[in-house]
């Protein structure tokens, strides 16, 4: 099932503004899958994960993540239009939500902000939100964001097969004050008070998107497996089997990795944006 992101064929234009969507947004290794089984577990939701206008490839295919984890069937519409001119990204995503909506069912989109914000080694950051821009011409949207502390989230990142040695830290940084500069202008949530206060936390990050809080998902999240996110292509090794959240100590940089960091024109802005201590 392809998509033709330069397809001419004619949208459907019954959306107006009053038709709105939910988008959460959140950088590679910050914890968005976890946050993001929650939010897809709970009643009444459904959860696109990690999908975004510059990619359609495999199960970062909003229509076959729809197919294989939504319920929804679209083959019959996307029959149709695949016969003619393909269909584009946007017509996918209100082709899904049509469904969704008919169901009774509210879309969350999980944004792969790490194309817009890092983009190794698939594409060079525009340091925009461009899956929030395109939504945003079509629905009225409803955004969430989750952070993490700066230099866990390189650790964790920079483990990556297919990053390491690809990036450093101040391209690495520059991508990440530009999202926190987003993220604060609206409201955030940090990993490390998610892990400490999971309910309060998801209860706030359900409001933003919008969406009805599912008190349940804390007996749920830990089977939901309808989610990309460490992935073996990625040199991630296999999704962790977590049963419980719980408090993550902070990583142990090594003395260069700390001085890198202090170097960094971007690394203290960040840290007061997002209000994280420089104590690490």
């Amino acid at each position: 099932m392809s998509l033709d992101l330069n397809s001419n064929h004619l949208f459907n234009y019954y959306l107006h503004m009053s038709e709105s969507i939910s988008i959460l947004h959140n950088m590679a290794r910050s914890g968005g899958t976890l946050i993001s089984r929650c939010i897809g577990c709970m009643q009444g939701v459904a959860l696109l994960s990690e999908v975004h206008p510059f990619t359609t490839s495999g199960q970062f295919n909003p229509l076959q993540q729809a197919n294989d984890w939504l319920d929804v069937d679209v083959q019959s519409e996307l029959d149709a239009i695949s016969r003619s001119k393909g269909i584009s990204w946007i017509e996918a995503i209100e082709l899904i939500h049509r469904c969704i909506k008919a169901q009774g069912r509210r879309l969350v989109v999980r944004d792969w902000s790490h194309l817009d914000f890092t983009g190794v080694p698939w594409v060079d950051p525009r340091y925009k939100m461009t899956t929030a821009e395109l939504l945003g011409q079509h629905f009225e949207i409803h955004q969430a964001f989750t952070v993490r502390h700066p230099i866990d989230q390189w650790i964790s990142l920079s483990k990556l097969q297919i990053i390491s040695g690809k990036l450093d830290v101040s391209k690495f940084m520059l991508g990440y004050r530009a999202f926190a500069e987003i993220a604060a202008d609206t409201d955030f949530i940090r990993y490390e008070d998610f892990t400490k206060e999971p309910e309060s936390r998801i209860k706030q990050l359900s409001s933003n998107l919008a969406i009805e809080y599912d008190d349940l998902f804390m007996l749920k999240w830990s089977s939901f497996d309808k989610i990309t996110g460490d992935l073996p292509q990625l040199g991630a090794g296999r999704a962790t089997q977590k049963t419980q959240i719980t408090p993550l100590d902070p990583k142990t940089p090594s003395p260069d990795l700390l001085l890198e960091f202090d170097k960094c024109v971007d690394f203290e802005p960040s840290l007061e944006i997002l209000g994280y201590s420089n104590d690490h």
